[in-house]
């Protein structure tokens, strides 16, 4: 397709473009979860490192099942 300033689009079609937003988005919506669970993690961890730095974290033995 020519547009009014004489330069050639070769870009997508609108089908194309379409499809490709379509796929960016479930792309979009997965990194999102992952960002929280990972936001989560973060926290958890801190959260047992300030535990640990203040004694109020011990570690506890884990028994011989043998």
């Amino acid at each position: 397709m020519i547009h009014s300033n004489r330069k050639k689009n070769d870009g997508m079609s609108f089908a194309e473009l379409v499809t490709e937003l379509k796929r960016m988005r479930v792309q979009m919506r997965y990194f999102r979860e992952i960002q929280k669970e990972s936001e989560l993690l973060d926290a958890e961890y801190h959260h047992i490192v300030r535990l640990q730095k203040k004694g109020e974290l011990t570690l506890f033995e884990v028994p011989d099942v043998s």
